[in-house]
């Protein structure tokens, strides 16, 4: 089953990252939610698109969701190369609306006891460059999960957390740092 569900949830946050960054939103752009929350890598700020995708797998009890910069019309081209991010968070156990902490991978969500609240965060910048983008992974930290009266999840950072870079793709973000802070406000 752990297999399963390895080599199942990386697809699944895969699907939901395309969903997330090719804008969503069945065309209603009334429905699409005014986004006011943001998170930032250093001194990046990225705006919440209103675009999130969220599944629930009922075997296993872990939640992936993924929030991105994309909307309905496009997506953010502020921040130069690091232009662009989503962030992909995998989450299971109690509190349902609460505080979850920050493990080092999805392996150790997988593995974690659902009562210590589990959660592994991701973060991608420059997704809306030409040059590549680079992801990196939380250490450290908690954050504060809610849902709104829509089902939406709401992600807040209790604290700044440190992330360090694990890949690049296609180049990546040319000078790119090994580490940044994320800082997480209303990301949705």
């Amino acid at each position: 089953m752990k297999k399963t569900l390895l080599t199942t949830l990386p697809a699944l946050l895969l699907a939901c990252i395309l969903a997330a960054c090719g804008g969503g939103g069945g065309g209603d752009d009334s429905s699409e939610p005014s986004p006011s929350g943001y998170w930032k890598m250093d001194s990046h700020r990225y705006v919440s698109g209103g675009n999130s995708t969220a599944t629930t797998d009922p075997t296993t009890g872990i939640t992936a969701a993924v929030v991105s910069t994309a909307t309905s019309s496009g997506g953010d081209g502020s921040n130069g190369a690091y232009s662009g991010s989503a962030l992909t968070l995998a989450f299971k156990g109690a509190p349902t609306d609460g505080v979850y902490s920050i493990v080092s991978d999805l392996n150790a969500v997988v593995t974690s006891d659902a009562t210590t609240a589990p959660i592994a965060v991701g973060i991608t910048v420059g997704i809306d460059s030409t040059t590549g983008y680079s992801r990196y992974d939380a250490l450290s930290g908690k954050i504060r999960v809610t849902r709104d009266a829509r089902g939406a999840y709401h992600f807040y950072s209790v604290d700044s957390v440190p992330a360090t870079k694990t890949a690049d793709v296609l180049r990546g973000v040319a000078g790119a740092p090994g580490s940044m802070t994320l800082t997480i406000v209303n990301a949705y």
